[in-house]
């Protein structure tokens, strides 16, 4: 295949061709998680408070979640070049709505066409690794992508932050929809499907199938243990990370907002290093659930500390922060486990629900903080802003860790797998 796909071509046109989908998913990833990083300035262009906010963010994984099984079965129908110029193109529309938007109604809708557009970032990136190199190199490209996503997402924390105050939240989503719009024209200038990829009806894939695949996977007790386990460990990530720990940080540590964002950001790097080492851990030692669990306690550990132990040093925050990162990417493994637990057929429906769940529960942990923020609000306004205290903060976050306890007690109902795929395990 990467013969074929590679005559007529420069060398390093495969590796142009995978960058600028990977570009995609760094781009769509700093844009997902931007909102953490100007609460203030949108409850206070909004008029809005902590429920409202978290819901606001969470509007994004709404159609995020329902693409993410189509999505494979679009790409593998309709090609890549298509698929992703759109889906860019769509991305930077959404950020433009949301830079221009001046009523809650249409900076949630930028939301929800951020994550349609968003959903084919990671699949289309996969898609062209798999089509333009030999498959020896694809365990190398997803790692590689997925760090770029996590990069993405460090952006989006640190010197997103940075802009936010300096030029402000619009003119920041403004410039951000500018560069996804040249992203956009970029892939549908220089990305093309090779010719032994175009469409044909027998590589279509139909409905009924898919519905089969779903039938089995949700036949299966381990597609639902192994699911929940991947949610419930991701969930204290998305919530704090990609939300409400930069405000959670300015509150009870008393740092400046850009180096509070700087610290979540450490986040968002030690899972992009983390990963491909746990992922090469669990293969070496040809199982899953020992680093499985390992991940949430050490998650669990990293995080309590960070959340409840009094007057720590920056620097130590910084270390806790990374070193949660390194721990939380147990849900590598969580998807690795469910590529090997249900049929090779419906290997790539199976990841899409465990991916599925890490999200749901994520980004219903959004507005559950945002609730009990406001449940403990005393009704203080600072700058036009609610003014959430400490106290407030620290009974939201309770959330998390118990989030996390259960997901070390649903790693005892995963089925060690030894690394083997379904049909070796029965």
């Amino acid at each position: 295949m990467a013969n074929a796909t590679q005559q007529n071509n420069p060398r390093f046109y495969p590796w142009l061709i995978w960058a600028l989908g990977a570009a995609f998913f760094f781009s769509e990833y700093f844009a997902r998680v931007a909102p953490s990083v100007m609460v203030p300035q949108l409850m206070q262009s909004f008029h809005v408070k902590a429920l409202a906010l978290g819901s606001l963010s969470a509007f994004f994984y709404w159609t995020y979640v329902l693409m993410q099984i189509p999505v494979g079965g679009l790409v593998d129908r309709y090609g890549t070049h298509k698929l992703l110029t759109v889906s860019a193109g769509l991305c930077a529309l959404s950020c433009f709505m949301f830079a221009f938007s001046h009523t809650l109604f249409i900076a949630e809708l930028g939301r929800l066409f951020l994550g349609f557009g968003a959903s084919f970032a990671f699949v289309g990136a996969l898609k062209l690794a798999t089509v333009w190199f030999p498959a020896s190199r694809f365990g190398l490209l997803a790692g590689l992508t997925q760090a770029l996503g996590m990069l993405g997402a460090a952006v989006g924390e640190g010197p997103i932050s940075v802009s936010v105050a300096v030029i402000g939240w619009r003119p920041t989503m403004l410039f951000m929809g500018i560069a996804l719009a040249i992203l956009a024209v970029l892939i549908g200038v220089v990305v093309k499907d090779p010719p032994t990829t175009h469409p044909t009806h027998s590589n279509n894939v139909k409905t009924a199938e898919i519905i089969r695949g779903l039938k089995i996977i949700f036949r299966n007790s381990q597609t639902w243990w192994n699911g929940l386990y991947v949610g419930l460990l991701y969930a204290p990530t998305a919530a704090f990370a990609e939300l409400w720990g930069v405000s959670y940080l300015v509150r009870t540590y008393n740092l400046h907002e850009e180096t509070a964002a700087t610290a979540v950001s450490l986040i968002f790097i030690g899972w992009g290093l983390g990963g491909p080492l746990i992922g090469w851990m669990s293969d070496r030692m040809r199982k899953r659930r020992p680093l499985m669990l390992w991940s949430a306690i050490a998650s669990l550990a990293t995080m309590g500390i960070v959340l409840y132990a009094a007057h720590l040093p920056t620097s130590v925050l910084f270390v806790l922060l990374f070193l949660y990162g390194v721990a939380n990417t147990g849900v590598a493994t969580g998807y690795a486990v469910s590529a090997e637990i249900n049929p090779r057929p419906v290997t790539g429906i199976s990841i899409a629900f465990s991916n599925m769940a890490s999200v749901i529960v994520g980004a219903a942990f959004q507005p559950i903080i945002g609730a009990i923020l406001d449940a403990y609000w005393d009704g203080k306004m600072v700058n036009g802003i609610p003014f959430y205290s400490a106290h407030a903060f620290r009974v939201a976050m309770l959330t998390l860790p118990i989030c996390l306890f259960f997901a070390i007690i649903t790693t005892f109902k995963v089925r060690e797998t030894h690394c083997r795929v379904y049909e070796e395990l029965q």
